[in-house]
């Protein structure tokens, strides 16, 4: 992945009011490829596939709901969502935020926004 104009792409996603912190996080490996933002852990970021996966293995209990648009977690120091954000390979963008003060619809769109930017920009 090309990490620079992705990288402060990213940043710039950190004005979204309520969002904390940001990263890009490879769905089978786990692996973290780009972060912004401040969070308690970096291994949040990693953990937070887990949930997304977890849904991947369960699909077919689930399937009469359709495709998983976010994973949203609700923890007592905020809020954990894992997002889709692009593909080959399946990217995910886990988002820690405030429990109020999120548009949390704005901040999807403005995540795919993103992807669509890392389909284009991002390829070594």
């Amino acid at each position: 992945m090309k990490s620079e104009p992705v990288a402060r792409r990213l940043n710039d996603l950190m004005d979204q009011p309520g969002i904390t912190g940001c990263a890009l996080v490879d769905t089978d490996t786990g692996l973290i490829w780009l972060s912004s933002g401040q969070v308690p852990d970096d291994r949040i970021w990693e953990a937070a596939v887990s949930y997304w996966r977890l849904h991947r293995r369960q699909h077919a209990e689930f399937a009469g709901l359709g495709p998983l648009g976010a994973a949203v977690m609700y923890h007592e120091r905020g809020v954990l969502a894992v997002l889709p954000c692009c593909s080959d390979p399946d990217i995910l963008m886990v988002s820690l935020g405030e429990h109020r003060g999120v548009d949390w619809l704005a901040w999807q769109k403005r995540v795919r926004e993103f992807g669509r930017f890392v389909q284009l920009h991002g390829r070594s």
